[in-house]
């Protein structure tokens, strides 16, 4: 249980003002890397004929969250300011800085990384699908993908419901998201791009014969691969440019990426999702590869900030570290808690010996690698604090400090404060859900910790990257704010939420029906909104199942809805 400390209030009012003096040279709501005193100001410029950094920023806002998209890897802010509103049009965001980080080892002991923070020592990622045999990009490429693609699922129900039936439906009627769907390569790189339904089977992104972007809004393609009420799709990818982030040697992936929300009456409408379909371009084979989400949650003030996780939940966690959030960019009393949950993982190597998911069986087919490392660092460049190169960045994936000294257990996972040990671990304040210490409890409280400007990763591996290896990647972000009970209350909703996120997930992203609130009631108000068929799921507290009983309706001409089929699964 992580319990509050009111002794904190004082000692971080202390603190704000003597950071405020410190960061008067940065700006006073510099929230990026602070200065780093071990280097000088170098700037990278790119290399001639190849790509600049993206410059595309698009708002995902189907529902009560605004969230700024970026090109380039990154997300959440808009290269100066935070852009993660929620409450929408409340003016405080819970997330400053979001994007992938990905290393390994080749053949010959090379490092590669591609990772992105703060664009304040340059880009790992540029826009943009490579050439499919040489694992290339031109510039002018990079430009013309220099974008997001966004659509709501409502116009392509509009288009299945009347393209072909009503002749009022002409083409100059459908929309642009629909009839510009990139579903294709230019010929060197991959046919197939951007997920479609193809109505003829032909292989070709035919909007005048009745393709469409390839939402499930029949009910029956089970094969469907965009989500949500809202999306944005894109692509990038990390051979563009030289690696002036990480200053380390590029892999030649190409990531298909799609973020999207849903709209609702409950918690779902303050989460967001992120899907990364990632290809290895490469001729050459990666080991001891970890995929890791990097997080800076600023959670409304962002100098007083706590980090944890929940191990079983694949959960990362942002809380306050007192009782209130102050100032005008705070929440208040009784503020939110935020978590990054790790929804789906890379697939592990054949046979490695490993429980990768943590379901007790070892080496099962198809098993995928879940959050397998939680590491927190600080706004700092001591050993514990910003990554300054490459190697640093692969160490926070593996759960190694900057010094190449593994974590430990308890304290600050260094050895030093309270409750240290010289115990290995994989996760940092997971409070009593690391089932390696029974019975141990760790938190940025029991540490004797100060709140301030808290960052994270979470990541899964090693695994093997093997030359046109596919794997996906699936994130959400959940929030919570509890009525009454302050941070503690707000961390405890937030794991409730976010097991409703996984059953969600875990049903494909179809709707799901909460059996702990008036089943009839609810199921008729979610009917009336229906336009289409839908699979509807149920959870229910009184399980820690989620069960699978489905029902399939259609809404008919004179608006009234009838069964078509029940499914028990």
């Amino acid at each position: 249980m992580i319990s509050e400390n009111k002794s904190f209030i004082n000692m971080k009012m202390k603190q704000i003002l003597t950071l405020s003096l410190a960061f008067i040279s940065v700006g006073a709501l510099s929230k990026e890397n602070v200065p780093n005193p071990n280097i000088n100001n170098v700037t990278y410029n790119r290399v001639a004929s190849m790509c600049s950094p993206s410059s595309s920023q698009t708002d995902m806002d189907v529902n009560n969250v605004r969230a700024t998209i970026l090109g380039g890897g990154d997300m959440w802010w808009n290269l100066s300011d935070a852009q993660y509103e929620i409450p929408k049009g409340g003016g405080i965001n819970s997330l400053f800085a979001g994007s992938l980080w990905i290393g390994g080892v080749d053949a010959g002991g090379q490092l590669k990384v591609a990772a992105m923070t703060y664009r304040q020592g340059g880009n790992d990622f540029w826009p943009g699908p490579l050439d499919v045999a040489t694992a290339t990009i031109t510039e002018e490429e990079c430009n013309e993908w220099d974008k997001h693609f966004k659509i709501d699922r409502a116009d392509v129900e509009e288009y299945v419901a009347r393209f072909g039936i009503d002749p009022t439906y002409t083409w100059d009627v459908i929309p642009e998201s629909i009839k510009n769907w990139p579903a294709h390569g230019n010929g060197a790189q991959d046919h197939f791009l951007a997920p479609f339904f193809d109505q003829n089977g032909n292989g070709f992104y035919e909007p005048y014969g009745g393709d469409y972007p390839d939402y499930n809004i029949t009910g029956d393609n089970d094969q469907a691969a965009l989500y949500g009420d809202q999306t944005l799709w894109w692509i990038f990818n990390d051979k563009g440019n030289i690696h002036s982030e990480t200053e380390a040697d590029p892999i030649g992936l190409e990531i298909h990426a799609q973020s999207f929300g849903f709209t609702a009456d409950n918690e779902i409408n303050d989460m967001t999702f992120y899907n990364y379909k990632i290809i290895n371009r490469s001729t050459l084979p990666l080991t001891d590869v970890y995929f890791g989400q990097w997080v800076d949650p600023d959670l409304g003030f962002y100098l007083d900030d706590y980090v944890g996780c929940d191990v079983n939940l694949g959960l990362g966690i942002c809380y306050n570290g007192d009782a209130e959030d102050e100032g005008a960019q705070g929440y208040g009393f009784n503020p939110p808690a935020i978590g990054v949950d790790f929804f789906q993982g890379p697939l592990a190597d054949e046979n490695d010996g490993l429980d990768n998911n943590r379901n007790g069986v070892i080496d099962e087919p198809g098993e995928q690698i879940i959050m397998s490392k939680f590491v927190y660092y600080n706004n700092d460049f001591t050993v514990r604090g910003n990554p300054e190169n490459g190697t640093h960045i692969y160490n926070y994936l593996r759960g190694i400090w900057k010094d190449n000294v593994p974590m430990t257990y308890g304290g600050d996972g260094k050895g030093n404060g309270p409750g240290a040990t010289t115990d290995l671990c994989n996760f940092m304040f997971p409070g009593t859900s690391d089932d390696q210490f029974t019975g141990q409890e760790w938190t940025e409280q029991t540490s004797g910790n100060i709140p301030a400007d808290r960052r994270f990763v979470q990541s899964a591996g090693p695994f093997t990257l093997q030359p046109g290896a596919v794997n996906e990647i699936t994130t959400g972000v959940v929030w919570a704010r509890a009525k009454a009970g302050g941070p503690t209350a707000s961390v405890q909703l937030v794991k409730v939420y976010d097991r409703e996120a996984q059953a969600l997930f875990d049903n494909n992203f179809d709707i799901i029906i909460d059996l702990n609130i008036n089943f009839k009631l609810e199921i008729a108000i979610l009917i009336n909104k229906l336009t289409s068929r839908y699979k509807l799921g149920f959870v229910s507290k009184y399980s820690d199942l989620f069960y699978n009983i489905q029902l399939i309706w259609e809404k008919n001409k004179d608006s009234r809805f009838k069964p078509i089929e029940n499914i028990l699964g």
